[in-house]
Order: C-alpha cells, then sequence, then structure tokens
C-alpha cells in the first residue's frame, strides 16, 4: 500500500491562540506547516504582539477599548474586548467543525477572552474544546485566582477542558532549567497536544477516529486529559497503555471517573488482533466506570520510531475533591458533581522525575521536523 494515511479535507478544524501564550502557541503552529490541515486564528489585545507573528488570520480585540495595547494583566478588560469584537469572533467560527481554543490563563486576554469565544462555539453548535495552561507558582498568587476562575469561567461553554500545569513540568524538567527554556517547553508541551489532537482527527488509518466520534467523546462534558507511552516491541504495548494512562500531561483529573475514552493506536507493523482487543480490555480494567464508551483507532506507520504507541484522550472527567485551598468547579452535564472541588495543592504531587512529560507521539513528532511553510493555505 503505497499510502497508509491520508488527509481528510472535508473537516474544518479552527485552533484559535487567545492572549500572548496562545498566539504564541499558534505561530509555532503555524511554523509546524499546521496551516495546510487546519485554520489557525490568534486573537489578541496587543496589536504589537499580533504584528510579530507569522500567522495569517489575526484578529485584534477591543480596539476602541484597548487601543491595541492589551488588557493590562486585566480578565474584566480581556472580557470586554471580546465583546467589542463579537462580530469579528463569530465570522471566524462560523464555517469550523470543531473549535480547539489555547490560552494562557492567569493575565487579562487569554483569562477574560477564552469564555467569550468558547461562548460563541456554543451559540454556533460547534464542537469546542479548550487546552489551558495554569501559571507558574512563582507569578504569584493573583495570577493563580484569575487563571482558576478563568477555569471556572470556560468550563461551562466549553464541551470539554484539558487543563496543563506549568509548575508539574517544571517539576519534570528539574531545577536547573533556564527560565526562558521553561517557557518555552510549555508552550511546546500545548503545541504537541494540539498537533497530536489535529493529526488523530484529519488523517485516516485503518481504524479511524472521526469527527462524529470525536464529538461523541465531547459529549461528555467535562475535564478531559492526554496521554501518551510507547513500547520497543509489541509485547510490551501493556506497558506503553500503563504509561498513557499515567501521565497524562495533566494533574487535576481523576481518568478513573471518565465517561468517554479515545483510544488511538500507532504502530510500526501490522499488530496481533490479540493485542488489539487485549489493550482494549486493559483500558476497561483501569476504569472504575464500566459504562465508558470507548473509541479505537489503529493506524499503521512503518517510520515509527518505536515499535508501538498510544495516544488517550479522555473526557468527562470529575476533578480531584479537597476540601482546603480549592475552588468548586461546576459539570455542565451531571448536577452531582458541583460538589467536586478543584485542588491547585494537588498540581504539586510528587513526580517520577525521571519519566518524560514531554514525550509526544511520533506522528507529532514527524510534523514537528515538517519545513515551515512559506504561505497560509487555509
Amino acid at each position: 500500500m503505497k499510502e497508509l494515511i491520508h488527509s481528510n479535507p472535508e473537516l474544518l478544524i479552527t485552533v484559535v491562540g487567545i492572549g500572548g501564550c496562545g498566539c504564541n502557541t499558534i505561530n509555532m503552529l503555524y511554523e509546524n506547516g499546521l496551516s495546510e490541515h487546519v485554520n489557525l486564528i490568534a486573537v489578541n489585545t496587543d496589536l504589537a504582539a499580533l504584528n510579530n507573528l507569522l500567522v495569517e488570520n489575526k484578529i485584534l480585540i477591543g480596539e476602541n477599548l484597548t487601543k491595541g495595547y492589551g488588557a493590562g494583566s486585566n480578565p474584566e478588560i480581556g472580557l470586554k474586548a471580546a465583546e467589542e469584537s463579537t462580530e469579528l469572533l463569530t465570522n471566524a467560527l462560523k464555517k469550523s467543525d470543531i473549535v480547539i481554543i489555547t490560552a494562557g490563563l492567569g493575565g487579562g486576554t487569554g483569562t477574560g477572552a477564552s469564555p467569550f469565544v468558547a461562548r460563541i462555539a456554543r451559540e454556533l453548535d460547534i464542537n469546542c474544546l479548550a487546552i489551558v495552561t495554569l501559571p507558574f507558582e512563582s507569578e504569584g498568587k493573583m495570577r493563580m485566582d484569575f487563571a482558576l476562575q478563568g477555569i471556572k469561567d470556560i468550563q461551562a461553554p466549553v464541551h470539554a477542558y484539558i487543563t496543563l500545569s506549568n509548575d508539574l513540568l517544571l517539576q519534570g524538567l528539574g531545577k536547573s532549567i533556564g527560565l526562558f527554556a521553561a517557557f518555552n517547553q510549555s508552550n511546546e508541551v500545548l503545541k504537541n497536544l494540539l498537533v497530536s489532537l489535529v493529526q488523530m482527527l484529519t488523517e485516516t488509518g485503518y481504524v479511524n477516529v472521526d469527527k462524529n466520534d470525536f464529538s461523541s467523546i465531547l459529549s461528555y462534558e467535562g475535564e478531559s486529559i492526554l496521554g501518551v507511552g510507547k513500547a520497543d516491541t509489541e509485547e510490551l504495548a501493556f506497558e506503553a497503555l500503563d504509561q498513557a494512562l499515567n501521565n497524562p500531561l495533566v494533574s487535576i483529573a481523576n481518568i478513573d471517573t471518565a465517561k468517554g475514552i479515545i483510544f488511538q493506536l500507532f504502530c510500526k507493523s501490522e499488530p496481533k488482533l490479540s493485542t488489539f482487543n487485549g489493550l482494549i480490555a486493559h483500558i476497561r480494567e483501569k476504569i472504575t466506570n464500566k459504562s465508558v464508551l470507548i473509541v479505537p483507532g489503529v493506524t499503521l506507520d512503518p517510520s515509527l520510531s518505536s515499535e508501538i504507541e498510544i495516544l488517550i484522550v479522555a473526557s468527562g472527567i470529575i476533578p480531584f475533591s479537597s476540601e482546603s485551598n480549592s475552588i468548586k468547579l461546576t459539570s455542565a452535564v451531571d448536577d452531582d458533581s458541583s460538589n467536586h472541588n478543584l485542588d491547585y495543592n494537588q498540581l504539586t504531587s510528587d513526580i517520577n522525575e525521571t519519566q518524560s512529560y514531554t514525550d509526544i507521539p511520533a506522528i507529532t513528532r514527524k510534523l514537528r521536523e515538517a519545513k515551515p511553510v512559506g504561505e497560509n493555505n487555509v
């Protein structure tokens, strides 16, 4: 077979980067050629920052309010700026099949505008996933408070959300990493996560995860997580699955409560049927919710660096509970989940520092190695 994987040109995925962190991620996606597959949009209140981006589709929000000088780290200004530019944002999203919002929470534009953009997607009846980062603890309590409030604000309009902890990432990287390198690595992880999701949706394998499958998983509204694992031999495939289940790149989630799971298997050569079935059965054994919906996908890629790579996306997750240092999170689906709390202390729980929190699927690494495109074809 000359072509093992081919694109799905009919699916329009719009990735919206909001604020400084979100726009930096969008620019990284553009530099890695993702604009050939999806619609990339940068949204900011800072005109100078937008002008420095390579991506073609840029939206300056709140031009009359901020005069293009930013939101001043004030989420209320970020929200008002988005409200002022409702028509621009609506026109940018309205033809999309899926909207993925990416932002760093804790500042003004990303924290304030992201929930509003999510509400626009909801009103347009577009499946919407948010992938957001929490600030480093060193950035101060005020920014963390803003970020936690941002999570509360965005979880109602989005179908699902994934939270990445910069402090958790820092622990995995070690204390000797430089400041700029830490921020760059945070953006890199966020970019890799986005690329993985986009590639899964736009590339067709032997057993395909398509838009409707993704929509079914997103219908279980709540927190989502992503995990990656790999193995050098098929016999070690179950170890790769355990890596994916136990190393989700996020910290405020309990996968045992997941209501929907996408299981994507990348393999260098044809796997045994018993391996494929056994991996899915192993997932069911790990999940306490025995009625969980599992959507499997299989892609054969002879260029893989390892024999087996596994991508797990789980949704409908109830956040960990805590009675202290917490903020209540409400679910858009289950009334009984309103008593579960978001615990910031959980973000700094012990980590096995020998395990890589920046490891990504090979299909993502291949896209990272692609040369930047000269033109935006979207």
